[in-house]
């Protein structure tokens, strides 16, 4: 196997356990009123075509890396995933894989829910196009595009949805602060103002 194949297949073996370990892992939460809970397994289901899809579109297509492109790819991976664990971290017991609301739930605006109101969201979308970008990929990163991305959206929408009937004027407020999945312009001039 060339250097390029070994650094494809190796990556792509990495990206899989680390998904699985992540997916499976015991996060203790409180139990809530859960919504749209097949998206779960859509989500799951397209993560592991994703792969795959890679994978193979490396082996018969590519067989060698663009290595600029790789690396630009594996700095963005390596974003969503520290983007992911400080999300999950900052929200504790109110993380859900699922559009979950809890009786006692609460806004939360630490950390990176101050400019982001859905960064493990944002950390997906980075994730899912970058897993085939490392490994040149090109369909596969269109493939994601058009599959993951609007099902996303349409997640996304329900969650704001659920938030707000159950926060109201909190939320609502929030959402005028926050972006969704990047921060707005007047969050990130407060944030400069603050530094000087």
């Amino acid at each position: 196997m060339t250097v390029s194949t070994w650094a494809a297949v190796g990556f792509l073996a990495l990206v899989t356990v680390q998904r699985v370990l992540e997916t499976f892992a015991r996060w203790r939460t409180i139990p809530g009123k859960q919504q749209m809970r097949w998206s779960f397994y859509a989500f799951f289901s397209l993560h592991t075509l994703i792969i795959i899809g890679a994978l193979v579109e490396f082996l018969l297509v590519r067989k060698a890396l663009l290595w600029w492109w790789s690396a630009v790819g594996f700095v963005l991976y390596i974003v969503s995933v520290a983007l992911r664990n400080v999300a999950i971290r900052t929200l504790g017991r109110f993380w859900s894989l699922h559009v979950e609301i809890r009786s006692e739930h609460k806004l939360v605006r630490e950390g990176v829910y101050r400019y982001i109101r859905h960064p493990a969201y944002a950390a997906i979308i980075l994730e899912v196009l970058s897993i085939p970008m490392v490994v040149n990929a090109w369909w596969t990163v269109l493939f994601a595009a058009i599959t993951y991305l609007p099902l996303l959206g349409l997640r996304l929408r329900l969650e704001e949805k659920a938030l707000l009937e159950k926060l109201g004027e909190h939320y609502r407020q929030y959402q005028s602060e926050a972006g969704a999945l990047l921060p707005k312009w007047s969050t990130i001039r407060k944030a400069l103002a603050s530094l000087r």
